[in-house]
């Protein structure tokens, strides 16, 4: 059965990435996934833009303004998301107040996160050790949770290996070559691919868990189903229902 994964929350019809949409989404989802960012003094706050405003590429989902890495978590944690009432939370709060099992996309942490993908062995060291402060807090406050860590960095999938040798881990990906090589290098049991690199794929490695990003309509679900996909990562609920007879156990 194909397991479903509430992007952001269910970001196409909740308040991206708040405890709110985490709640919201945890009836009609197998897991949920978030992004985890740092704010000034390392603090990990729930959020994907690296601003609050609508400056540079950040989109402006919030009331505030400023760059996220450069602000104090009281500042960041008072921004209202898309006019619903609901804040940005510290990972530590949304732990606390929601129980569903979370995918949790380590994004950046703190000002400079390095290149995307597999890196040159020589690059890989100063990578982990950029990651391991920020990755220390977010083991720290999510230990014994039902979690897995996934990234399009390399530095953050070894700074969590680093320090737990039997985290779950899934390299993001929009080549699924690049995926297979970090996840062999690291031990994950699953691979985060976009849905163009799947659909470019001649198949989808067997021996690992693909996750497909992100999937927005049913025709979408169906294309990643179709091509080996064994979860989607979803901004809606209900996509599966199209699919066929056993696909999606929450619809």
């Amino acid at each position: 059965m194909t397991t479903i994964i509430a992007h952001r929350g269910f970001a196409g019809v909740n308040p991206e990435n708040t405890v709110g949409a985490v709640r919201a989404a945890a009836a009609r989802a197998d897991r949920v996934e978030v992004d985890v960012v740092a704010c000034a003094d390392g603090t990990p706050v729930v959020f994907h833009d690296a601003r609050l405003d609508a400056e540079a590429d950040s989109r402006g989902v919030t009331d505030g303004s400023g760059t996220v890495a450069d602000l104090s978590p009281e500042t960041v944690t008072a921004a209202e998301v898309l006019e619903s009432g609901q804040r940005v939370p510290t990972l530590d709060r949304l732990l606390a107040e929601t129980d569903v099992p979370l995918d949790v996309e380590l994004k950046r942490p703190g000002a400079g996160t390095g290149p995307r993908g597999s890196l040159p062995p020589a690059d890989r060291d100063a990578a982990r050790e950029r990651w391991l402060p920020f990755v220390d807090r977010v083991l720290d406050l999510i230990d014994g949770r039902d979690a897995r860590y996934s990234s399009f960095f390399e530095g953050a999938l070894a700074a969590v290996r680093e320090r737990d040798a039997s985290a779950a881990l899934a390299p993001l990906c929009t080549a699924l070559d690049t995926g297979r090589a970090l996840a062999t290098r690291y031990d994950a049991g699953a691979i985060h691919p976009s849905l163009a690199a799947v659909r470019a794929a001649e198949s989808v490695p067997a021996d690992r868990t693909v996750n497909v990003w992100t999937v927005r309509t049913w025709v979408e679900a169906r294309a990643a189903v179709e091509a080996g996909a064994d979860g989607l990562i979803a901004d809606y609920p209900g996509l599966t229902r199209w699919i066929g007879k056993g696909t999606g156990s929450r619809d």
